[in-house]
């Protein structure tokens, strides 16, 4: 018998009488009543829990008090919600079923639920203990995060770059490729998984012009925008929209091999002499300085004309960080040939590029006129140019990524032996003719004399 597994030491002399009592559910009452048995000459305590179940009267004995109590407890909570079906249930089930009941106690969650909740989670977690990941959930998520859309996170992000003074080619590069971002994820930013963001990062098309239109989107160019999904993401764990202690869900996706990388594209030194000697007057300016100083566009558009210090000899060209990608100060030699395709221009003030407003409408300008020329002028084509007929020039890769802002790895992973030094020999010996020259003078004087009339 249970009483005498337990070794529960009996008593020479019957117990005293105790009160019986009820237990009460709705409509529902469950009677105990105290019933000591003697067994081998010795009385133990024991318990009679009686209720009636289909007609049936029901009896149940508990050794100890306390276990007679949450028996007819349990016993009442079921019939007053009638779940009958568990009280039939006998041996091992029913230990189990009870003591499942017990762990609920208190939190008014029923035993089916429950159980539904647990097979959920345990799914989810796998082989994790739900305790730890409880435990988890309770340290780290004990701030409310911010709702925000990903629309809004990122006007709000770019505006706060705007006002950090980040660089405006940085800033309109995370505006562009966010902005694709946006349109195929306007919720919040919380709602989007991992799974999610490569999926759309496998899908992305080229938007470049020409047979590139709509193909796949090269190595490259998927982790350029795979880095502004991840920086959009650490703002929003920064600004409280996402938990700080937490990774993101776009720190976990993965970048792509960039084996498919092209060579960088250079010009010609024939071709930068048939764009310079044909250009429109309006275009050379900008042509020359950004074919031999190596500036970036970006830099170009918004260069004034104070930046270039013409000193005999030896002259500079001087950017502040104000104008740089890496809002750094950039100091630069003002080489020989591109004197003389802009000394006519010495004496101006004002912006280089003063008929453009944006970098873009710059290259455009110059895109159309080498189109016109049969000549692909390409997006980095006058940079890429500048830097590897630079190197060619000097053999100091070094020296190069000072005067163009670069890092010397970059150099001289991407710029060394594309050309030879009697190439570089004749692209910074390109110069005006006689007749380019005077027609170059004639416009520069024509526009001080319009600088002088304002």
């Amino acid at each position: 018998m249970a009483l005498i597994q337990r070794k529960i030491k009996g008593r020479s002399r019957r117990p005293a009488k105790r009160s019986p009592f009820d237990v009460k559910r709705d409509s529902v009452r469950v009677h105990v009543r105290f019933s000591p048995q003697k067994i081998a000459g010795a009385w133990y305590e024991s318990w009679i829990v009686e209720y009636s179940f289909h007609g049936r009267r029901i009896r149940e004995r508990c050794n100890l008090l306390r276990k007679a109590k949450a028996c007819a407890e349990a016993v009442a909570t079921k019939l007053a919600h009638g779940e009958l079906r568990a009280l039939e249930l006998r041996g091992e089930d029913r230990r189990i079923y009870l003591a499942a009941e017990a762990q609920l106690k208190g939190l008014k969650v029923r035993l089916d639920v429950a159980a539904r909740e647990y097979g959920e989670a345990k799914r989810l977690v796998k082989d994790a203990d739900l305790r730890s990941v409880a435990s988890f959930y309770q340290k780290h998520a004990r701030t409310k995060l911010k709702p925000i859309t990903i629309p809004d996170l990122i006007q709000e992000m770019v505006k706060t770059l705007e006002l950090d003074k980040r660089g405006d080619y940085h800033v309109r590069d995370l505006d562009v490729r966010l902005g694709r971002f946006a349109k195929d994820f306007p919720g919040q930013i919380a709602d989007v998984s991992t799974e999610q963001i490569e999926n759309w990062l496998r899908g992305l098309k080229s938007l470049a012009k020409g047979a590139r239109h709509g193909g796949q989107l090269k190595g490259r160019s998927r982790n350029n925008y795979r880095n502004a999904i991840v920086e959009l993401f650490n703002y929003a764990r920064k600004h409280g929209y996402l938990p700080k202690e937490l990774s993101t869900e776009a720190t976990s996706t993965n970048r792509v091999p960039e084996d498919d990388k092209r060579d960088n594209e250079i010009f010609l030194p024939e071709q930068i002499e048939d764009l310079l000697w044909h250009a429109p007057l309006q275009l050379i300016p900008s042509m020359a300085i950004k074919a031999f100083s190596g500036v970036r566009t970006e830099e170009i558009a918004f260069m004034e004309w104070k930046h270039i210090f013409f000193r005999k000899g030896k002259g500079y060209i001087i950017l502040p960080k104000a104008i740089t990608k890496k809002k750094r100060r950039r100091i630069m030699p003002l080489l020989p040939n591109l004197r003389k395709w802009i000394e006519p221009f010495e004496g101006l003030t004002g912006r280089i590029c003063e008929q453009w407003s944006t970098p873009q409408s710059v290259f455009q300008a110059w895109d159309r006129f080498a189109t016109k020329r049969q000549i692909k002028a390409g997006a980095n084509r006058f940079r890429n140019s500048f830097i590897s007929y630079r190197v060619a020039q000097t053999s100091e890769p070094d020296k190069v990524a000072l005067e163009t802002g670069n890092s010397a790895e970059v150099i001289m992973e991407d710029y060394l032996e594309l050309t030879t030094p009697e190439d570089a020999a004749r692209w910074f010996n390109t110069s005006p003719s006689v007749k380019r020259m005077a027609d170059l003078t004639v416009y520069a004087n024509k526009l001080k004399r319009a600088m002088a009339a304002e």
